[in-house]
């Protein structure tokens, strides 16, 4: 068991409606916890302070060098960085609320075509910290889709897409609990998506009808419907992925999904978990903030 009483700093992400938090010593972690949905969410610089003081209140820690990634832009100032740049932040924000000395790593923004990045990029600098010298591009499927074209360390560009909210939105439902997608309807709905993306509202519509009409089960319009998506997302990306090395950072189904989707067309990719390369990421700006 380890002494959590010996935590010198904690890392954070915030994961859209997640928090994730880990009590560090050096680059150990000695304990970890987790808050979901309503308990989660934070617009202020009090309501957070509170989130993580629930969050560490059974270990009784002091307070201690909080790094935290994920907040939105412009949460305590916090000057987004302009792409591209060096994946690994090299300074954050400081932020000192009633409880934490916060350490806040800045978002990534991108003009052409705009786009902003708030999280993403520590998982991709988590992902080239434990695989130095990769070049490819970077997949992080989410309520928020990112595509990031890496190069020597940097973001050289990268393209968001809403199929992950519009997903949540659309859908009538999950599977039943051990209740699969159908891959056949997955599959169909993913090619149709990716030769014919003008068809989307279209398609989108007639799912929805089947499923009124009670016509096809949930698991088979919940494979169209996120075949659809999936597949104009990767018409629209198709500069990113196709001839690329490839890697998926993410964990459960969207990200298995996703790397279906590309393995159908060809494009494998390596898959990589999400909270292991958030805390990877943190890691690294905390080293590069304190000088190694």
């Amino acid at each position: 068991m380890t002494d959590v009483s010996k935590a010198d700093w904690l890392a954070v992400e915030v994961e859209e409606t997640r928090l994730n938090l880990w009590a560090m010593q050096g680059s150990s972690v000695l304990e970890t916890a987790t808050t979901d949905g309503d308990a989660a969410q934070q617009s202020s610089v009090e309501e957070f302070d509170a989130i993580l003081k629930t969050l560490t209140a059974p270990w009784r820690l002091t307070r201690l060098p909080t790094f935290v990634a994920g907040l939105s832009a412009g949460w305590a100032n916090a000057t987004p960085r302009a792409v591209p740049c060096n994946a690994t932040a090299q300074a954050t924000t400081p932020n000192a609320t009633e409880n934490f000395d916060l350490q806040i790593i800045p978002s990534l923004r991108q003009r052409e075509p705009s786009g902003l990045l708030q999280g993403a990029e520590t998982r991709i600098a988590g992902f080239l910290n434990l695989n130095k010298d990769w070049d490819g591009v970077i997949c992080l499927p989410g309520a928020t889709s990112v595509w990031a074209q890496i190069s020597a360390g940097e973001v050289v560009s990268f393209q968001t897409f809403l199929t992950g909210e519009l997903l949540g939105h659309l859908g009538q439902g999950t599977p039943a609990e051990g209740t699969a997608l159908d891959d056949t309807a997955f599959d169909d709905a993913l090619s149709d998506g990716l030769s014919r993306p003008e068809r989307l509202a279209g398609r989108l519509a007639s799912i929805r009808a089947d499923l009124t009409l009670g016509e096809v089960p949930h698991p088979t319009a919940e494979a169209r419907l996120a075949g659809t998506l999936i597949g104009a997302e990767l018409a629209a990306a198709r500069p990113y992925w196709l001839g690329q090395t490839l890697a998926v950072i993410g964990a459960g189904g969207a990200a298995q999904l996703y790397l279906r989707a590309l393995s159908q067309q060809g494009a494998p990719a390596t898959e990589a978990d999400g909270s292991r390369m958030a805390l990877a990421g943190i890691c690294a700006v905390r080293r590069a903030v304190n000088g190694g």
